[in-house]
């Protein structure tokens, strides 16, 4: 019977130096990839930093050839819209001035109601008569008031002397801006001496208004003769009137002393 062969030594040697070749092989080769990956990343980082630098002295470049701009900020201006307060004004009625009497003359007052003086018609100041004589004293006056007058409107007796004068009505009306001519009966008083007497204007109502006016007689002695100047005294009792008179001239009536 045949023994069987051993194996050789050698042969397992060799195997071993082969695989350790093989292996060192390998290492070599792994750290040439490691150092050619090193290396290319060494030269990415270096053409970056280049590529960076060359920037930063292009941008240093255009700075120095370029002036420097300082920046302007320029401020908004708020736009006004203008806004229109609308106020509804109520129209004010001013009452007509009331005058306690005493002097003639023209009321500054806008109203309804208001009159101012003109002229004596008839019977000047200071005009003679005899004791107990009738007359009829008219004056003009201009309604510068925004009413007019009707023949509801009166003159009436305000104060001093009424001369046995009545409440006469208007027997015309007077718009407003027009002028009237408005009369009164009276009696001269039957003892000598100066008598005056004060009137006014009434509306509808009864209420007084606008200016005075008056008039003045000198009564002399039983006997005496009377003298008018340019207006002369009349008997008996003519009727009251109110007639219009265009573009008066108002002025002011005062007694003289």
């Amino acid at each position: 019977m045949l023994k069987p062969l051993k194996p050789s030594k050698p042969n397992n040697l060799f195997i071993w130096i082969a695989v350790g070749v093989l292996i060192l092989a390998g290492i070599i080769t792994l750290i040439i990839s490691f150092s050619n990956a090193n290396a290319e990343e060494d030269a990415i980082i270096a053409a970056q930093t280049n590529a960076a630098e060359t920037v930063a002295a292009q941008q240093l470049t255009l700075q120095a050839a370029s002036p420097t701009m300082t920046p302007t900020l320029e401020t908004p201006t708020p736009s006004l819209t203008p806004t229109l307060f609308v106020t509804n004004t109520l129209p004010v009625l001013v009452s007509p001035t009331t005058s306690t009497g005493g002097t003639g003359g023209g009321s500054g007052a806008v109203g309804c109601d208001n009159s101012v003086f003109v002229s004596d018609v008839t019977i000047p100041d200071k005009t003679a008569m005899t004791p107990g004589q009738t007359f009829t004293k008219t004056w003009r006056l201009q309604n510068n008031g925004t009413c007019p007058w009707t023949t509801s409107y009166s003159v009436t007796f305000l104060s001093g002397s009424q001369m046995n004068g009545a409440a006469t009505p208007l027997t015309v009306a007077v718009q407003p801006g027009q002028s009237g001519d408005v009369s009164v009966n009276l009696v001269a008083p039957s003892t000598a001496g100066t008598a005056l007497g004060y009137w006014r204007l009434s509306n509808a109502s009864g209420i007084q208004f606008g200016t005075s006016f008056y008039v003045e007689i000198v009564v002399g002695a039983s006997g005496a003769t009377a003298t008018t100047g340019v207006a002369t005294a009349t008997t008996g009792a003519p009727a009251s009137t109110a007639t219009f008179t265009p573009e008066p001239t108002a002025t002011t009536e005062t007694p003289d002393d």
